[in-house]
């Protein structure tokens, strides 16, 4: 198995997140244009629009998993836990995070968008069970 496929799911959740910052920028510009909010408000956030707060929540929301994801995945990379099944962990991990930062910049239903950061979550902490069991030697 290429270790190195592990590194993509990763690689493509880092430039998703990213590029959310490109329509939160160009909303919160054009509601300053257009004399919605001062751009004071965008000093700390408080009183933030509605159409800029959903990128910047949706932004937090993969920076705080991310950083549990992009440990997982190095941390079977270097320790040579990278197999078929955490490479299919860390593909599901992206495809349902990528769902659940569609939802949350659009509907942003919480209906749909809470079963699919529950399902990443569930992913996330099977994917690192999994590097435990590698670490400690029982698979």
């Amino acid at each position: 198995m290429d270790a190195n496929l592990l590194l993509i799911p990763m690689a493509l959740h880092a430039i998703a997140t990213m590029l959310l910052y490109f329509p939160m920028g160009q909303v919160r510009v054009k509601s300053v244009v257009e004399g919605k909010v001062r751009a004071s408000v965008y000093r700390y956030n408080r009183e933030e629009p509605e159409e800029s707060l959903k990128f910047s929540n949706a932004i937090r929301n993969q920076n705080e998993t991310g950083v549990l994801f992009y440990a997982a995945c190095l941390t079977a990379f270097v320790s040579d836990a990278a197999s078929g099944l955490t490479i299919a962990l860390a593909f599901a991990f992206l495809v349902l995070k990528l769902a659940h930062v569609a939802i949350h910049v659009t509907s942003n239903n919480l209906r749909l968008r809470r079963p699919m950061f529950s399902a990443a979550l569930l992913v996330l902490l099977v994917f690192w069970i999994v590097n435990l069991l590698v670490l400690a030697g029982v698979i």
